[in-house]
């Protein structure tokens, strides 16, 4: 019996049924059930049908009372810090939503591994972003080395273009880590001006082709990405892959991925840096992965018929970027 199948008949009857009840979204890796649930009993069947190998996404998907109901049903406490001034209170009545579910994660890894040590690699321990947890894939590309994970802010560095188009991949990987912690200045109106410093940056010239912007070997793309309080990084938005019928697909074959964060300049304006790197091969795992998570929306001004192709940025998790900016939990 694994962790869902554990927990699912201990979830309260209203909670169990609503989340039968959940409609399965656009990016979801679960499948919508056959039939609503009429009864309890098959609420609890559909939920652990839906989510019996993902644990995390059924705790991402119920509330804090759902939360709370079960923890206490499973008597899970929840591990604070000894410095936390709720240290000596630690019910789940108290708990916010993120430590409840970590703990039933803990509680639920514990059953499945019925009493026997496993390494992460195995049984990948989530982090949490935005609350949620989030399982980060192993770095499958390659980035530069850190002292530290999760990765700080660099400091600022001069801003030192190109003249000249590198000559191998690695004179380019060797540019972008020479652009970690360039400020990139005020974006203004223009939402592409980051991208296009980060590419000048490198020595490569955005030239709007179908094919891939360095040699037609490597595309260049900014990701978005944000520091939480916890200090784990995230990506904000779902960076802009191409316009439809312009090759998406092409451009991902081999990516080197620039991590940008908007930071605050010295005079107070809004600023952004390179905070690293990824370089993506591309394989069968990431088609499969590209394939899930491409999606097309509206690209442009209010009321533009044009469409444009987004990669979700839970791409990012799965690929192995994430764990590259965090380090494997």
């Amino acid at each position: 019996m694994n962790a869902v199948e554990r927990m699912a008949p201990l979830i309260s009857s209203d909670a169990v049924r609503r989340l039968a009840a959940l409609r399965v979204q656009r990016f979801d890796r679960t499948r919508a059930p056959a039939r609503v649930a009429a009864t309890t009993e098959q609420a609890v069947a559909t939920v652990i049908a839906r989510w019996g190998n993902d644990l995390c996404a059924l705790l991402n998907a119920m509330t804090r009372d759902e939360l709370v109901d079960l923890a206490t049903a499973m008597r899970v406490s929840i591990a604070r810090a000894a410095n936390d001034a709720r240290a000596n209170d630690a019910r789940a009545n108290d708990a916010r939503a993120d430590e409840l579910r970590v703990a039933l994660w803990d509680r639920g890894a514990e059953i499945e591994r019925d009493g026997i040590r496993v390494s992460t690699m195995i049984q990948p321990r989530p982090i949490v972003l935005g609350g949620h947890l989030v399982v980060q894939a192993p770095p499958r590309g390659m980035s530069p080395a850190s002292a530290c994970y999760p990765r700080t802010i660099p400091d600022a560095t001069r801003w030192a273009p190109r003249t000249e188009e590198p000559d191998s991949v690695d004179e380019l990987l060797d540019a972008a880590s020479a652009a970690i912690g360039v400020r990139l200045g005020a974006r203004g109106r223009d939402k592409g001006a980051w991208g296009v410093r980060a590419a000048q940056l490198l020595g490569v010239v955005e030239r709007g082709l179908d094919e891939p912007d360095w040699r037609g070997d490597v595309e260049i793309k900014t990701v978005p990405v944000e520091q939480e309080a916890s200090g784990y990084w995230s990506v904000v938005e779902d960076p802009a892959i191409a316009m439809v019928g312009e090759g998406g697909l092409a451009k991902l074959q081999r990516t080197l991925w620039l991590a940008r964060a908007t930071i605050e300049a010295d005079n107070g304006d809004e600023d952004a840096t390179i905070v690293s790197w990824y370089l993506l091969e591309w394989d069968a795992h990431v088609a499969r992965l590209a394939r899930r998570y491409l999606h097309e929306r509206p690209k442009g001004p209010k009321g533009t018929k044009q469409r444009g192709m987004y990669l979700h940025k839970r791409f990012f998790a799965d690929a192995g970027m994430l764990a590259s900016l965090n380090g494997v939990a």
